[in-house]
């Protein structure tokens, strides 16, 4: 595999029973790639579950705009009555602590196993 295709972002949609989606992201969250969580996120906050897992773990760069894509996704997912969960990698959460110290997200979790149980 070469570099190019490791800066990459890929999200992987991933359904847990009838209520809950998993999205999984790889690469790096940033204005070339922010398009492809963004709509993902909408997608789960005009769909039918009731939970959305995001699964940052293999996030090796978040920028701004991924920043703003989670927090956008985040309000949607609220205003549409879901739960939304992060299951953020040490760069997310560190750009997390570093911009909102009061946790924006209450159910930032460790590990996805963490996440999913709390969603059920």
């Amino acid at each position: 595999m070469d570099d190019t295709e490791n800066e990459l972002l890929t999200v992987e949609r991933e359904l847990l029973g009838e209520n809950i989606v998993i999205l999984k992201m790889s690469g790096e969250l940033d204005l070339a790639t922010v398009h492809l969580l963004s709509g993902q996120l909408k997608s789960v906050a005009e769909g039918d579950r009731e939970a959305v897992i995001i699964d940052a773990t293999q996030v090796g760069f978040m920028d701004s705009t991924g920043l703003h894509a989670l927090v956008e996704g985040k309000r949607q997912i609220h205003e549409a009555g879901k739960r939304i969960f992060l299951v953020p990698s040490n760069q997310v959460r560190r750009v997390l602590e570093l911009v909102f110290p009061d946790r924006l997200f209450a159910d930032r979790l460790d590990d996805i196993e963490q996440a999913i149980e709390a969603a059920t």
